[in-house]
């Protein structure tokens, strides 16, 4: 859809074959691997990100409450979403719970994994629906956001 995106992990060896991966698919370079290793350099890869999906390892905390309270108010509010999609303690986004739907916490909109569930419960229905339609059917991403999004 033209996004920049960043594909952080805790090691840039397993960030980089990620970030290849999905921009081989894709057929540009839309994926850049990135790998903070403090605090400071996770508020700098912030700086111009509007949208965190948080989707890492169970018990590992991503997104520092601190961090991502001072995001929100870097670049003029830049951060506006964010999404944790781990449902075991502790949150992978600190002080977005689980059941979170669209809470507003430091200016951020955040969603916990259930909160984010509806949604996910949505596209994941009509997806399995629309392979009934053919014996061959393969999904990719957009059609995928198509069938979810009613586009």
């Amino acid at each position: 859809q033209g996004a920049t995106v960043q594909l952080a992990s805790r090691s840039m060896a397993k960030a980089s074959p990620a970030a290849m991966a999905i921009n081989q698919v894709v057929e540009r370079e839309a994926i850049t691997p990135i790998a903070p290793r403090d605090d400071a350099e996770l508020l700098a890869a912030l700086e111009d990100v509007d949208l965190v999906v948080a989707a890492g390892a169970a018990g590992v905390r991503l997104l520092p409450a601190a961090v991502r309270a001072q995001a929100s108010r870097n670049g003029a509010g830049r951060l506006k979403v964010a999404i944790d999609l781990n449902a075991v303690a502790p949150e992978g986004i600190e002080g977005v719970s689980v059941m979170d739907k669209a809470k507003m916490i430091d200016g951020v909109i955040c969603y916990g994994a259930i909160g984010v569930g509806g949604t996910k419960m949505k596209i994941h229905k009509a997806a399995i629906a629309s392979l009934f339609q053919a014996n061959d059917r393969v999904l990719d991403a957009e059609e995928i956001l198509e069938l979810g999004t009613g586009a």
